[in-house]
Order: C-alpha cells, then structure tokens, then sequence
C-alpha cells in the first residue's frame, strides 16, 4: 500500500512541477511584419559574401603593393611589377591600391 501511494504522490509532484515550470519558460513573440524573413537573411548573406571576397582580395594584395614601394632599382621594379600584372595582384577594382 506505501509504494502505491508513494508512486500516485510522485506522478502528481512530477506533474505539479511540469504544469509549474511552463509558465516560467520564456514564450516566443510573434511580430506583426509578415515580410518573409529568409530573403532577408539570404540579401544580407550575399552582401557579407561579397565583402569577405574584397577583404581576402585586399589582404592578400597589399603586402606585395607595399613591398613594391620599397624596390628603388628599376630593373628589378619593372620585373616586379611584370610579374605582379602576370599573377593578378594588381587589380584595379580594389580601392586605395595605385596603378
């Protein structure tokens, strides 16, 4: 008889408990745009894309440029600068970056 009434107070304690905790839990808010939000997030994905590209592009640009700046002899700045236009590293879409 104890362990019957031990079992029928746990589920009722158990269930107290789950019933209790619900309206403690954070509800999710609805907004009232009905904007579909995925095109959104896909627009501003493109956007960072595009960004990360020119970064990586500028990053990976402007050492070498610098490293330009500092050659005086101007036989090796004439091959330096052929071989920087043969591999693409002078790209003129980048801003700031001298031609």
């Amino acid at each position: 008889m104890k362990i019957a009434i031990s079992f029928i107070s746990g589920v009722i304690v158990c269930s107290m408990i789950l019933f209790g905790v619900k309206p403690v839990l954070p509800a999710l808010a609805e907004t009232a745009d009905t904007v579909d939000e995925s095109e959104n997030v896909t627009q501003s994905l493109s956007d960072l894309i595009s960004d990360i590209e020119r970064i990586y592009r500028e990053a990976l640009t402007t050492p070498f440029i610098e490293a330009e700046k500092q050659i005086y002899d101007e036989d090796i700045a004439a091959f330096y600068r052929t071989l920087m236009e043969k591999t693409g590293l002078t790209d003129p879409g980048i801003p700031g970056q001298t031609q």
